[in-house]
């Protein structure tokens, strides 16, 4: 299950950015106008714990609302995402429950408490280029949408459901195969995440002079600025780059 949630959000963040009608709309004239560089963004966060259910409504509609502390870590996590400038944000609570070959695909970029924990939590990242992948071409012909049509449709979704949630169906083989994950992480190569992961240990055990030379590479090593580089370089800026005393690789994550 924490795999599928994995792949769900790539395939996600894949779809948004391929799609045909979404591009059309940042070419609106009046889009253009107000908000220019206009363009329609998701970002998710990932983390697992305990919530209490419920109904709240009326007769005429009924929402489930969750009650836990844990729903306000998870909401923590995902305005994280602005601060990091990514779009998918794990915390290590879903991390430890993901297969090794998923797990594989994470990068970890910092550690931090947040209000509701009573522990401070590792954040991986998921990386992906969502600017990779072209726009899909329209369909010839519009899906009349029938009755005939939904059946078919909702039977094909059910047999792929039933058959990626099986134990033996390997997720990360799919990711892996997928040519849209493929293109997206294209500029994630070894180098650079080693050299990421040499900057974050070195910045995690209070070496933030040698966490910023490398950092600092990993900033534009892409092409683009990279979203996590960045954030740590910031944060260490704010003591012009010398770990405090007792600094033991754990912050306060910033609030929203």
């Amino acid at each position: 299950m924490a795999d599928l949630s994995i792949l769900a959000f790539s395939m996600i963040v894949g779809a948004v950015a391929r799609s045909p009608v979404l591009a059309t709309y940042r070419q609106h004239p009046g889009l253009q106008q107000r908000l220019r560089d206009c363009r329609v963004d998701l970002s998710f966060a990932l983390h697992r714990g305990w919530a209490i259910e419920g109904a709240v409504g009326s007769d005429f509609k009924i929402d489930a609302s969750y009650i836990s502390p844990n729903v306000s870590v998870a909401s923590s996590i995902e305005h994280a995402t602005r601060q990091y400038g990514i779009r998918i944000l794990v915390s290590e609570t879903v991390r430890e429950i993901l297969s090794k070959e998923v797990s594989a695909k994470l990068r970890l970029i910092d550690k931090v408490t947040i209000k509701g924990s009573r522990v401070p939590l590792e954040l991986s990242c998921l990386d992906l280029d969502f600017r990779r992948v072209q726009v899909e071409d329209r369909p010839e012909l519009p899906i009349v949408w029938n009755s005939r049509y939904r059946f078919k449709s909702r039977h094909a979704i059910e047999v792929r459901k039933n058959h990626l949630w099986t134990d033996q169906f390997s997720k990360a083989h799919i990711m892996n195969k997928d040519p849209h994950f493929q293109e997206m992480r294209t500029e994630y190569t070894t180098v650079f995440m080693q050299t990421f992961n040499m900057g974050y240990q070195n910045y995690s055990q209070g070496e933030w002079q040698v966490a910023k030379n490398l950092l600092t590479k990993t900033l534009s090593m892409r092409g683009e600025k990279d979203g996590p580089s960045e954030a740590l370089l910031r944060f260490m800026e704010k003591d012009n780059f010398k770990a405090p005393d007792g600094w033991r690789g754990i912050h306060a994550l910033e609030e929203a």
